[in-house]
């Protein structure tokens, strides 16, 4: 992947004495903004002459980068508590304290750089964390790595152990799988994951990590949920070097074929629902058409018009399992429809009561053409959004099902069954005012199956609202709440940027 082998090597006392130094004269945490400090940090570190120039280089870009995609996770210095950390489960890794769950290396160890390059490019599943190898360049992605290494001085003083062999993996076949099934009682795995894996450990709900926070044991079961990956080698990584900073501990004491045994074992026991990282943006073509476009889910004039499948990540939803929109838009030059529909086996619609869960769906637009500049979620500080909000309330049609008809609906002061909102950042979510209210909507389940409608004018007077213009470039992305899990406020599914299209 172009990214050179750090050498594997154990402290050298010349190294250590350097590092010892600078952990002395430098703060633990060698924060962002202290160019000039990092700066001096490298040619202490590094030769002098271009190579330090240039590693500076590298790790500026690397900040104008981390500023862009990460600071609303990660922070500013880099622990993990960016604006958008309050909203997200799991929280994002502080990466102050040099403590990191995927890794080549041993237990207690950094990682190597290649391991700090995966994560980034690859993202995680089941998590926040996107897959940024689609939309950043190589040499962005190095440079983030060069970069977030100075949030932590144990990169100043620790070189990475070795790289933790794996060895050849055996037949996958009954014999080995039976022999796996008894490495895992061995091991006691059991005790958090249950006696197949499925998550019903008596102690479950009990553990915590490094930090104090609740640790989440998974369910084995379901590869998309391995954040490591669910490969037979990246099974077999997570096995040998643990997850540092969770209770999951290294098996490096247990033989390479026991625990070859063990992975496939594991691998029995899953089901086929691989689940991949965040995925970014994507082209949405909204269809010109010549007639009035109806806000009916039913409408005619839907037929043939291709759709988009978008995935959403959970944020602070317990399961973790991924959700898909498909995602369809038309336009007559004077309105613009979206009709977007997701699989749901129990629609979940308002009920008299002020603790109720209903199913809901969202937009998000803003007027910048570009991803990386403004924040998927809620926008930032200067960088408005314009959200559009649909909640199953007992104006809707779910047939089949027994609804409550007292017209108890979402909005009060309107029988319209979305809103128009705001946003500037988490925190910031306004509704528009009643006269600024000009989106209509409506939503029908059917067969297990929601289908929503949105329809506004292109443009409007209302300076709060998104204003379409023929070929021009808007981003979209797209939230999923889900009232049986009891999905509400941050709790919910979101996607990345998408790309809307006016021809």
């Amino acid at each position: 992947m172009g990214y050179s082998t750090l050498p594997i090597a154990k402290f050298h006392g010349s190294l250590l004495l350097i590092g010892l130094i600078l952990f002395q004269y430098f703060p633990p945490l060698v924060y962002a903004d202290e160019s000039k400090t990092i700066e001096r940090l490298i040619e202490l570190t590094e030769p002098r002459g271009r190579a330090a120039q240039e590693k500076v280089a590298r790790i500026n870009a690397g900040k104008k980068a981390y500023m862009q995609f990460c600071v609303h996770c990660h922070g500013l210095q880099g622990r993990g508590n960016g604006k958008a950390s309050a909203y997200l489960h799991p929280l994002p890794r502080d990466l102050s304290l040099g403590i990191f769950k995927f890794r080549s290396t041993p237990s207690n160890a950094l990682p190597i750089n290649e391991d700090l390059y995966r994560t980034i490019k690859q993202g995680i599943p089941g998590t926040a964390m996107p897959a940024w190898g689609e939309v950043l360049a190589e040499e962005t992605l190095i440079s983030l790595v060069e970069y977030i290494k100075y949030f932590s001085s144990r990169f100043q003083i620790e070189t990475p152990d070795f790289i933790m062999p794996i060895g050849l993996e055996p037949p996958y076949e009954k014999r080995s799988i039976e022999k796996g099934r008894i490495v895992y009682k061995e091991l006691r795995c059991g005790r958090c994951h249950g006696e197949k894996g499925e998550r019903s450990g008596r102690l479950d709900n009990k553990l915590t990590d490094a930090w104090g926070n609740p640790s989440v044991v998974y369910d084995l079961k379901q590869p998309g949920l391995y954040k490591a990956g669910y490969s037979s080698e990246e099974i077999f990584h997570t096995l040998v070097t643990g997850l540092d900073g969770t209770p999951m501990s290294a098996y490096d004491y247990v033989s390479a074929g026991d625990l070859w045994h063990l992975v496939h074992f594991l691998q029995s026991q899953q089901k086929n629902d691989k689940i991949s990282p965040l995925r970014m943006s994507q082209k949405i073509v909204s269809n010109s058409i010549s007639k009035k476009i109806g806000v009916s889910p039913e409408d005619t004039a839907w037929k043939g018009i291709e759709s988009v499948s978008v995935k959403l990540r959970a944020l602070k939803s317990a399961s973790g399992h991924p959700s898909v929109i498909k995602v369809q838009s038309l336009h007559n030059f004077e309105q613009i429809a979206f009709r977007l529909q997701w699989e749901d086996e129990t629609p979940e619609m308002a009920k008299p009561g002020a603790n109720f869960y209903m199913d809901a769906v969202a937009l998000q637009f803003s007027s910048k053409s570009r991803f990386d500049l403004i924040y998927y979620g809620m926008g930032e500080r200067q960088k408005p959004v314009n959200i559009w909000h649909w909640k199953a309330d007992s104006f809707q049609i779910a047939e089949g099902q027994s609804q409550v008809r007292n017209k108890f609906a979402v909005n009060p002061f309107s029988e319209k069954s979305v809103e128009e909102m705001n946003a500037s950042g988490f925190g910031t979510l306004t509704v528009q005012s009643l006269e600024d209210q000009q989106l209509v909507g409506r939503g029908r389940w059917k067969n297990g199956k929601w289908t929503v409608v949105f329809l506004r004018n292109l443009k409007t007077a209302s300076p709060f609202d998104i204003q379409f213009f023929e070929s021009t470039n808007t981003l979209v992305a797209f939230a999923l709440w889900d009232g049986q899990q009891k999905e509400k406020n941050a709790n919910k599914r979101v996607s990345f940027w998408q790309q809307l299209l006016i021809p």
